[in-house]
């Protein structure tokens, strides 16, 4: 300490970065997503296998999730960066990575408070959370209620289910979906894509009956 105050001494300061942030945006509503959520990191031990860590999310004030000090090493300078995936989960939510991976994957590189991370990650990245078939809509919003199969009739998950660019969910792992229906109109197709398995299969709206009971659609 000098004479007039306190002196701030360079060696003793610390910075944090993350190499990923990612804001939970409700795709129904275009706001900050409501209800549970929680979030993981798995580290890619080799290709196409990962492990999970116990590395703690962080859920800021303005509804993004951080791992803030991941890819933090003593000695960063001749270390290669470590492939991470993070995954979320939310109790009225599908995210929307499951629509083709498991998880959002990523590159930490490594860093430490003598040398920044290359590159540095600046702000945070939607992630879209699909209404799941608990959804609370609002009552006067119409909602198509249904499942998805294959060809031999078991449920698939993770099916896109979208009329048009409107409205657009994913099916959970009982093949189930609840798609809202703001704008639709009787006749309209409504369209189920299997990103992950390479199949497809539609069905023509029929309103109000397909508004009384589950429908199904099948993709092949």
């Amino acid at each position: 300490m000098t004479v007039d105050g306190w002196q701030e001494l360079t060696s003793e300061r610390g910075r944090l970065f993350s190499p990923i942030g990612l804001r939970l945006v409700d795709d129904f509503t275009s706001r900050s997503a409501q209800g549970r959520l929680r979030a993981w990191i798995d580290r890619q031990v080799s290709p196409g296998v990962w492990a999970p860590t116990d590395l703690a999310a962080v859920f800021t004030p303005s509804g993004a999730i951080t791992w803030p000090g991941l890819g933090r090493l003593r000695d960063p300078l001749f270390a290669a960066p470590r492939r991470y995936r993070a995954r979320v989960s939310a109790e009225r939510y599908r995210p929307a990575y499951l629509e083709s991976a498991d998880g959002v994957e990523f590159d930490a590189p490594p860093w430490n408070d003598e040398n920044d991370p290359n590159p540095v990650t600046r702000g945070s990245t939607d992630l879209y959370l699909y209404p799941a078939p608990t959804y609370d809509f609002p009552t006067w919003v119409r909602v198509l209620r249904g499942f998805v199969q294959d060809a031999q009739g078991a449920p698939v998950a993770n099916v896109k289910v979208h009329l048009s660019n409107a409205e657009r969910v994913l099916s959970d792992e009982r093949g189930v979906f609840a798609l809202p229906l703001r704008w639709a109109t009787n006749g309209q197709l409504i369209d189920a894509v299997d990103a992950r398995g390479g199949r497809s299969g539609q069905r023509t709206l029929s309103l109000p009956a397909d508004l009384q009971a589950s429908v199904t659609i099948t993709i092949a």
